[in-house]
């Protein structure tokens, strides 16, 4: 009887042991959130009014005068994204949290890729989320006009921030990838030749474990 409680005493203090040396990180329930943009380029509005109505190639980004004279080439959207957050669901604060150890990325909006772009991935911890914003630095777009002159202007993003609404809610769990998939924003020419963006973004696709 001595001899098996000897045995039981270790078998014991070495499950005790053995879980207090188990690295934090396995016992972690974070999951991994990662966010694309979709390889296919951004496409352009005109709100223009109808008496300067302008029209745009299928195959180009080329702006056309309704008198049918190039008015400008749009060369190139650059995009900076430098910060995101997430809403959670059920959350009673309606707060919003920063998606940690952010690796700002800049796309060139009007470039298309055979792969989707990967804006970022990181670590947060197993929720449902509703929606994500991604906070934008910089946005500018290089532009050519009839006589071949370049000239860059900036583009304007309401409130800096590109909103990615989930519905329904996107969940992570412990330990496996949760991928958001999104069509790039709308370019959009205004009525006084101003460049924006649509601030709402679609969802293409949730790839959930």
């Amino acid at each position: 009887m001595v001899i098996y409680g000897l045995f039981g005493l270790l078998i014991a203090g070495s499950t005790i042991a053995a879980f207090q040396v188990v690295p934090a990180p396995f016992l972690a329930k974070d999951g991994t959130l990662s966010i694309y943009f979709s390889g296919i380029q951004s496409d352009i509005l005109s709100n223009q009014p109808i008496a300067t109505q302008v029209a745009f190639s299928s195959a180009t980004p080329r702006v056309i005068q309704s008198s049918g004279k190039p008015a400008a080439n749009i060369v190139s959207l650059n995009v900076t994204i430098d910060s995101a957050s997430l809403h959670k669901s059920g959350d009673p604060n309606d707060s919003w949290v920063p998606i940690p150890h952010w690796t700002t990325t800049t796309i060139d909006l009007l470039k298309p890729t055979n792969v989707l772009a990967l804006i970022a991935s990181a670590e947060i911890p197993a929720e449902n989320i509703t929606m994500i914003r991604l906070h934008v630095s910089n946005a500018v777009a290089a532009v050519k006009d009839w006589s071949g002159l370049v000239s860059v202007k900036t583009v304007g993003v309401p409130s800096e921030m590109l909103k990615v609404p989930l519905t329904p809610d996107a969940r992570i769990s412990g330990q496996m990838t949760t991928s958001i998939i999104v069509d790039r924003p709308h370019i959009v020419i205004d009525g006084t030749n101003q460049i924006r963006l649509t601030p709402v973004l679609h969802v293409d696709s949730v790839n959930e474990p």
